[in-house]
């Protein structure tokens, strides 16, 4: 098991302070996920730096601002999408990335417009599947929060038919995400479990995505904890806290150890 660190609990102005921190541990089982943004040209070149000088472990959030995967084939928006996917992942195989995370999108949709969306989504998931196996790289597609008042682009059922209908795809469980939508996660892994490769570990109260650290939610990692160990025990765990958190990097450390002590 490795255990990664998120720069989104210190924003996108913070992602230095995230990478340097987790470098400076030295410790070759903690590493840090770095969000691949791409529609802004300076924080893309901040994170070339970053890349340059820490050795850790990394992984990626791919770029979800400007980009949307239920775009049009052949839309401006489109070629947006697979051009960033593919800067994504020239880098990640560069740096030896151990993951990157897609989201097939940001959208919320109505009955009659949510099907072909989805048929859209999946199109555009192949052709970033085929960029990944074109620069070696690992993609995971992450199950998404449902949202308010709309419908969302696959309900748990049909995030879970997604894998039995695509065999090559690979996922990462966003715990917290599964906690509102109300996701089984143990059935998941039940028929899943060589397909899921990675975890966001967030909590909240159940109702809402609050991207809360481990202790402060109704989430029962306790729980989670022996079906992690029996279905994914080399699954990574990316710690995916927003900056609401209000921690500390030696707040974090407990965090940590829990992780290594219970999964």
């Amino acid at each position: 098991m490795n255990i990664f660190v998120s720069s989104l609990i210190r924003s996108q102005d913070g992602m230095e302070s995230v990478a340097d921190w987790v470098d400076s541990l030295g410790d070759p089982q903690i590493g840090t996920e770095l969000i691949a943004f791409t529609h802004d040209d300076e924080y893309w070149r901040r994170l070339c730096q970053v890349l340059k000088r820490i050795h850790c472990p990394i992984t990626f959030h791919g770029p979800y601002i400007g980009t949307e995967g239920t775009s049009q084939q052949g839309s401006d928006a489109h070629l947006h999408l697979l051009e960033s996917y593919r800067r994504t992942f020239e880098l990640a195989a560069e740096y030896g990335v151990r993951h990157v995370v897609y989201h097939t999108t940001q959208l919320g949709f109505t009955p009659d417009t949510v099907d072909a969306a989805r048929r859209r989504a999946e199109e555009n998931a192949a052709q970033v599947m085929d960029l990944a196996d074109r620069y070696k790289v690992c993609v995971l597609v992450e199950n998404l929060p449902y949202p308010v008042g709309k419908t969302p682009l696959y309900t748990n059922e049909q995030y879970t038919d997604f894998f039995r209908r695509i065999p090559r795809a690979y996922s990462i469980i966003d715990v917290g995400h599964s906690h509102v939508n109300g996701l089984d996660i143990p059935a998941f892994l039940r028929e899943h479990s060589s397909r899921v490769k990675a975890y966001h570990f967030h909590n909240n109260d159940g109702l809402r995505d609050q991207h809360n650290d481990l202790f402060h939610g109704t989430f029962s990692f306790e729980k989670l904890a022996p079906q992690y160990r029996c279905y994914t025990p080399d699954a990574n765990i990316v710690l995916e806290y927003e900056p609401h958190t209000n921690l500390s990097n030696q707040d974090l450390l407990p965090h940590i150890q829990y992780l290594r002590d219970n999964f």
